[in-house]
């Protein structure tokens, strides 16, 4: 298999133009891929007398060792080229046995959330101000995290939507379910009141949440309004408008929500879309 492994390296580097560096990466691969083959066959392992379940038991071996899944589908991948590469050159009928070499599905690494003491810092940070700015961060703030709206609903806001005598806020854009506002219900008074009108430049201007020019607040200064108060509380630099959606989500499924119960609060069109954790919060001092 050694001269094998050469003649593809060889194709690599005339036929294709790979670099050093990916040469030297398949070589890794596959000189361990041959190491492994040769433990379940001869000293002399020929690439003609291997089988499916030869190969199959490269890809156990694989997982049984711990590497990551990526790490793993690189050096399937690898085989795979190999295999295929000499199905091409000698005829050997490798074809079969490629469905043996089935990449692991990628990790799905959970989504960043908040603690209860994160969550209130970032809440309460823009309170401590007055300016019309702070009054409007304050309410953006509450409504994304007690609405679960994601940036794009929140920005779309008009003011048409409230309804604060009733503590009722429409879903943007297509506006056919009502959420509760009554946490956030104050800020968002506050914000009509004190803040909203320093900021309007045009009377007629009927969204919720306006920039500094009187316009209506785009979905990236939704986000730097979020990273600003994150880093006066010293949180996550990773820290976005989804980050209080899904913190807001494991709050739902913590206090006993059910999953699709979560999905319909989010406006998911699958509970699989509803990967946080449903953990208890731990009280902090």
């Amino acid at each position: 298999m050694h001269a094998s492994i050469e003649r593809f390296l060889q194709h690599l580097s005339t036929e294709r133009g790979a670099s050093n560096n990916t040469i030297q990466a398949y070589r890794t691969d596959l000189v361990q891929f041959q190491r492994v083959m040769q433990t379940r066959g001869s000293a002399d392992l020929d690439p003609s007398v291997l089988t499916g379940e030869l190969v199959a038991g490269y890809v156990d071996w694989l997982k049984i060792q711990g590497y990551k899944p990526a790490t793993i589908s690189r050096k399937i991948a690898s085989t795979r080229s190999f295999l295929n590469f000499l199905a091409d050159e000698q005829g050997f009928a490798f074809h079969g046995m490629l469905s043996q070499l089935e990449a692991p599905p990628p990790e799905r690494t959970p989504p960043l959330t908040l603690s209860k003491r994160e969550a209130q810092d970032l809440l309460h940070a823009p309170r401590n101000q007055s300016s019309p700015g702070a009054l409007r961060d304050a309410a953006i703030l509450a409504v994304l995290y007690e609405t679960g709206f994601r940036a794009t609903e929140v920005v779309a806001l008009e003011l048409s939507d409230l309804d604060l005598a009733e503590r009722m806020i429409w879903r943007p854009p297509k506006r056919l379910v009502w959420r509760s506002i009554e946490n956030s219900e104050p800020q968002l008074r506050k914000y009509l009141i004190e803040g909203r009108p320093h900021l309007l430049r045009t009377p007629a201007e009927t969204t919720l949440f306006l920039n500094l020019r009187g316009q209506q607040l785009s979905r990236q200064g939704l986000w730097l309004v979020v990273k600003r108060w994150a880093a006066e509380c010293d949180l996550d630099p990773a820290l976005s408008p989804h980050t209080l959606r899904h913190t807001r989500a494991r709050d739902l499924l913590s206090a006993g929500s059910t999953r699709r119960e979560v999905q319909e609060f989010l406006g998911l069109a699958s509970p699989n879309g509803v990967r946080v954790k449903p953990r208890p919060f731990v009280e902090e001092d």
